[in-house]
């Protein structure tokens, strides 16, 4: 058997790569059956090998056409759903949460005195807060996130959720020195 470079991996290189292999295993099988009667020991080793490299044609046989099903596609061969029919959770892109902050605030471009003031304001009323509390107030509060949405997000339980945003409720009350307004 000789090796071949074929190029780049395109479905029509593939194709050629099996009909070459398809063609290899053709003349073993002839070779296999053209040993009639097997009456030495010699000639016993000689087919089996024959068989073994025959087999090993075969699943590179099957390997081509996997890999060509698959380039043809665009997804895995086999698979009964792409992801396009996949359900949310399976599409979903887990991301940092301090990312989404960050790309959200950046569509709102406020310029000026009265943004300075009011950014000044919440990094004061956040200041006392843990980095759990933070993410979970500004993800749930700041951003619109559900509680089952900021749970998944964060990898904690909902009531987590719900305990951290109390938390941060009463901290930021102390830190501003307002009554706590209870959400959820």
């Amino acid at each position: 058997m000789k090796i071949v470079a074929l190029g780049q991996a395109t479905p029509e290189a593939y194709r050629a790569t099996r009909t070459m292999l398809l063609l290899s295993a053709d003349r073993l099988t002839r070779r296999i059956h053209e040993m009639d009667q097997v009456r030495t020991m010699e000639e016993m080793n000689e087919v089996l090998a024959l068989d073994r490299e025959r087999r090993i044609v075969i699943e590179m046989i099957a390997s081509c056409s996997y890999v060509i099903d698959w380039l043809e596609s665009g997804r895995r061969p086999g698979n009964r759903r792409g992801i396009e029919r996949r359900a949310g959770y399976q599409r979903e892109v887990l991301t940092d949460p301090s990312k989404l902050q960050a790309s959200r605030s950046g569509d709102r471009a406020a310029d000026g005195p009265e943004a300075e003031l009011r950014r000044v304001r919440l990094e004061a009323a956040l200041r006392g807060l843990t980095e759990r509390e933070r993410d979970c107030f500004t993800l749930a509060l700041g951003e619109g996130f559900s509680y089952a949405e900021v749970a998944r997000l964060l990898d904690i339980s909902k009531s987590s959720v719900g305990t951290y945003i109390i938390r941060a409720q009463r901290k930021i009350a102390l830190n501003i020195g307002g009554r706590v307004v209870q959400v959820g």
